[in-house]
């Protein structure tokens, strides 16, 4: 499959003398959903901005669609989709306002031809009961679902997305996983800190620590590479009920005090076994938590496989 980036021996030293990113490669093909995945403070939004031409790296090289980005960073904005991280905030607009301007900037003026449009990406962000809704009016959740909007209407040649879920309720985060997923043929750039995201939606993962990629391979290398549980905590009653579920779920867990802890070996599993386990009476209190990508780097530098 084509590279639409291309990304050799990136270096970004801020003039403080901070080195953001460290000596780069990797790169994203046609067809394919890439994660990079590492804490905050770890380069993800620095070598973002600039495969997007708005910094201009130290030394290295960064290729999208074939243009050097930075000999002619401005060809690359009318190609790429880019989700930011942090949502830009329109009080005073509607979804709709919003969307149609960027129509109208794009030279797009037939009334049916935006409405077409606009239609068809409203359905598939699922924000077409919210299209007359202000942005002050918007939730976190619709907001992220506004900027993929924002991305998707432009009808680009890739998407670039840092964070595209951050902050948000989990039904929003699985609708806006299916939505990234239906434009995986453009080619699609993730940044993250979310392990379970990555492992859910991407096909190769990058793993950046302190602005160096220490770690690259498949989606299914990089969760044996860094595997945590899913874990979750709950009171239950003592009902004969919830004895019988856990043993025909064949679930291990290990009793402290009234609280059972149980862990999974990734996300679909663990909802798996809540949405049984809801099912049952008496449960006084239930917790989820994701896998800690924090926790997996350290048991991995702790291996000795940090280089």
């Amino acid at each position: 499959m084509k590279k639409i980036i291309n990304i050799e021996n990136l270096t970004k030293i801020y003039p403080n003398g901070k080195r953001a990113n460290d000596n780069i490669t990797m790169f994203v093909r046609k067809g394919e959903i890439v994660g990079l995945i590492g804490p905050n403070g770890a380069g993800k939004t620095t070598l973002i901005r600039q495969i997007l031409g708005l910094l201009k790296p130290t030394k290295g090289k960064i290729e999208v669609m074939g243009i050097n980005v930075s000999k002619k960073p401005e060809k690359i904005r009318g190609i790429v989709g880019y989700v930011p991280q942090y949502p830009l905030y329109y009080p005073s607009l509607t979804v709709e306002e919003i969307l149609h301007y960027i129509l109208l900037m794009k030279g797009i003026k037939d009334k049916k031809e935006l409405e077409e449009k606009l239609n068809n990406v409203l359905k598939l962000t699922n924000l077409d009961s919210a299209r007359k809704f202000y942005g002050y009016q918007l939730s976190g959740g619709m907001m992220k679902s506004l900027l993929l909007s924002m991305a998707l209407i432009q009808e680009p040649q890739l998407l670039i997305l840092d964070e595209p879920t951050s902050m948000v309720d989990i039904n929003t985060k699985f609708r806006i996983w299916g939505t990234i997923q239906k434009n995986k043929r453009k080619g699609v750039l993730l940044a993250s800190h979310d392990l379970n995201e990555v492992k859910r939606i991407c096909d190769r993962i990058y793993v950046i620590i302190n602005g160096k990629i220490i770690a690259s391979g498949t989606t299914g290398e990089i969760s044996k590479l860094l595997k945590t549980p899913t874990e979750i905590r709950l009171i239950p009653q003592e009902t004969q009920e919830f004895k019988h579920l856990m043993e025909e779920l064949n679930i291990m867990g290990e009793k402290k005090g009234n609280i059972y802890e149980m862990a999974f070996e990734d996300l679909e599993s663990a909802l798996n076994a809540i949405q049984h386990i809801l099912k049952t009476s008496g449960i006084e209190y239930l917790e989820v938590n994701s896998p800690s990508f924090e926790k997996a780097i350290m048991t991995l530098i702790g291996g000795g496989n940090n280089d």
